[in-house]
């Protein structure tokens, strides 16, 4: 049966009004994850590493082996959601691996978690882990619930003190006076003395990279995330064998 002349030209409208509110809505949210220059204030506890007392804790540090490697291969998230993605994209460059942000997500790390809902929702720890793998790289995941500060203290100073592997920490801002967000960046060099650690913050349109107390990172480790049900905390990368 053929349709009245008028019905097909309301259905036709319909149909364009539809096409016009989805590309409105993909654009919005595009925008919305696009990164703006937006500098944020460091609380008290923090130091900036463009400050003189940031430069002088790096040039003071026991353990920063892994800064040089990492400021060369450094990368600022594309995306507001893509933190992780750009801390992988930075320790898998300094380990000779050829990946950007925009080739990050194969075949085998889409199936971890693909770039649609990297997008809309970052990643978790265990997400972290698993995308690192798909590119190869030998992944040793630890939940700060499971451990304690001593034993990360431990860990910074072993990891950033050798050459050929990089931690990454997945943390809650709040707890360090920051905006209240999940994220993921690498860490680069440990001072005894302060008892901080450098953290190569890759949200560098808000953030410079950051010296952070050990025990408020930690802390920081410690907090729920509620997308995995777990807490969050940190990650030794290498090449795989």
């Amino acid at each position: 049966m053929l349709l009245p002349t008028t019905l097909k030209k309301v259905l036709k409208t319909l149909a364009v009004l539809v096409v016009v509110l989805a590309v409105v809505l993909v654009g919005s949210v595009w925008w919305k994850l696009q990164p703006k220059e937006d500098p944020q204030a460091l609380p008290a506890d923090l130091v900036s590493l463009f400050d003189e007392a940031g430069l002088r804790l790096l040039a003071d540090a026991d353990a920063r082996t892994d800064y040089g490697l990492l400021r060369a291969n450094y990368e600022s998230q594309a995306l507001r959601s893509y933190c992780g993605v750009a801390s992988s994209v930075t320790v898998l460059s300094a380990l000779g691996r050829e990946v950007d942000q925009a080739s990050f997500f194969t075949s085998k790390a889409s199936e971890v978690r693909p770039r649609r809902k990297v997008m809309l929702g970052g990643m978790s720890l265990p997400d972290l882990a698993g995308l690192l793998r798909a590119h190869g790289a030998n992944v040793a995941l630890q939940h700060a619930s499971l451990s304690d500060v001593e034993q990360f203290r431990e860990t910074l100073v072993r990891n950033l003190s050798t050459e050929g592997d990089f931690l990454l920490v997945n943390y809650q801002r709040q707890v360090l006076g920051q905006n209240k967000v999940g994220h993921i960046s690498p860490v680069a060099a440990y001072d005894r003395e302060t008892d901080t650690v450098l953290i190569m913050d890759t949200a560098s349109y808000s953030y410079p990279p950051t010296w952070v107390p050990v025990e408020s990172l930690f802390e920081a480790m410690a907090t729920l995330d509620r997308s995995s049900g777990k807490s969050r905390g940190y990650v030794e990368v290498s090449l795989a064998d």
